[in-house]
């Protein structure tokens, strides 16, 4: 049965705007993008379902290309004793704490409200990082289900190694990501997997060792980069190398490697990056929120190396995500004219779909025929002209900054949210059921 969105302004996601368009969707994949004469010949088949587009906006599915779902509980929470004056005590203080409280029950539950907000959002996929190490064996097939089945967004999933709650953690934590990994299928483009690792100052060479000698070809690893200056001070103390250098020797930077964060490798690094095919995803609010510097948007483009944008688990709204990568750049460098539109555009529209594409084997982010069925549609009547030369400034300076109200989400052809509705979700029980685990949860953190 075709699905129908009849008379919404649609943005290609790059150079094409129609003020008025109708985007007919058949098996999961975009048919046609009918305007004008062509939309006044079509008749819509009596069976198909039809959504309203008047008064809406339709741009293709958004990408977080980094996120942590396991942080969804957090929101609210009080720690005691939580006092940090670096980022790795950012880490032992607050989300260490948290990650090792988690149980089965809050594991899918973060994921569940994490993927129901980022769809809120108008996000399609998720690229998520999972950490539960006393909840390990099975977390990613929970995490899996919560986003693919319960809720009906795209995800590429692994879990986080690292070797700093013991040996026989780190130990399930590799067979949690080779038993995921195996299960993996090339023909389901809903979900994808990766290997998870922390970061290199938490994992050994033995830890890597053992990473590379399992880890299947072709295979990609999803790991934090020099996030803070610790990062790399720690491996040049006692690997005489820099966390770059260090991944190559294990053959762990491929072309489906996700390096997230970056902040503090050096240009020969860069060249290394770019060299290599390897994935950079830049998360400006995490950076801001950590104070661990800022990202070099421009020396990694100029590279050519595909710069990706997430969350980093804080909030799954990617459209302010963009808005404050742009405002960032132009303070730190002093300049206004810095990461312009099409920096912006780059990123999220262009190189996260990119991202998403290869991980998943599907065609996304665009609205045009033969592309996947991603698509999110925005309650927006613009107070000024609109057309493909200024869709951006509307989405960042309209949509990111003053009011998001996604009324419609398809994806792979099939509607996540309708008319402001999950359609497969009870949102008000969900919520409810939320806080119970939450309260749980913040209650078993030591």
């Amino acid at each position: 049965m075709k699905l129908v969105i009849d008379g919404a302004r649609v943005w290609d996601g790059s150079g094409s705007f129609h003020d008025k368009g109708t985007i007919v969707i058949d098996g999961g994949k975009i048919e046609a993008v009918l305007t004008g004469a062509e939309r006044d010949t079509y008749e819509i088949p009596a069976d198909a379902e039809k959504i309203a587009g008047h008064g809406k906006l339709a741009i293709p599915g958004l990408v977080n290309a980094h996120t942590h779902l396991y942080s969804s509980l957090a929101r609210g929470m009080a720690l005691p004793n939580y006092s940090p004056s670096t980022f790795t005590q950012i880490l032992e203080q607050l989300w260490w704490r948290l990650d090792k409280a988690l149980d089965p029950a809050s594991v899918r539950m973060s994921a569940l409200v994490g993927a129901m907000e980022a769809a809120r959002c108008g996000v399609a996929t998720l690229i998520d990082h999972h950490a539960s190490p006393h909840a390990i064996t099975g977390s990613l097939a929970a995490v899996k289900g919560a986003v693919n089945t319960d809720v009906g967004l795209r995800g590429a999933f692994c879990y986080e190694l690292s070797d700093r709650d013991g040996m026989g953690i780190r130990d399930e934590g590799i067979e949690e990501n080779l038993d995921f990994l195996s299960t993996d299928d090339p023909s389901d483009s809903m979900s994808t997997a990766l290997f998870g690792l922390h970061a290199s100052f938490t994992l050994s060479d033995d830890s890597l060792a053992k990473v590379s000698e399992s880890i299947p070809d072709g295979a990609g690893v999803h790991i934090h980069v020099a996030e803070g200056p610790e990062d790399e001070e720690q491996c040049q103390a006692e690997h005489g190398l820099r966390i770059v250098e260090r991944l190559d020797k294990f053959d762990l930077l491929r072309n489906r490697s996700i390096l997230a964060h970056c902040l503090h490798i050096d240009e020969a690094e860069k060249d290394l990056v770019a060299d290599s095919g390897a994935i950079v995803v830049h998360n400006p609010r995490s950076n801001m929120n950590n104070a661990v510097g800022v990202f070099d948007i421009a020396g990694f483009l100029k590279r050519g190396i595909t710069v990706g944008l997430g969350t980093d688990g804080l909030g799954e709204n990617m459209l302010s995500e963009l808005f404050t990568a742009g405002i960032l750049q132009k303070v730190s460098n002093g300049d206004s004219l810095a990461a312009g539109f099409g920096d912006m555009q780059k990123i999220l529209f262009d190189n996260n779909p990119q991202i998403a594409s290869l991980l998943l084997g599907a065609q996304l982010g665009r609205i045009a025929p033969g592309y996947s069925a991603d698509i999110a549609l925005f309650d927006y009547n613009p107070p000024t002209p609109i057309d493909a030369g200024n869709v951006l400034g509307h989405l960042l300076f309209g949509i990111a900054v003053h009011d998001m109200h996604v009324s419609d989400l398809i994806i792979n052809g099939r509607p996540v949210i309708g008319s402001g509705h999950f359609t497969k979700i009870d949102e008000e029980r969900t919520y409810a059921q939320a806080r119970e685990v939450a309260a749980a949860l913040w209650a078993r953190i030591a």
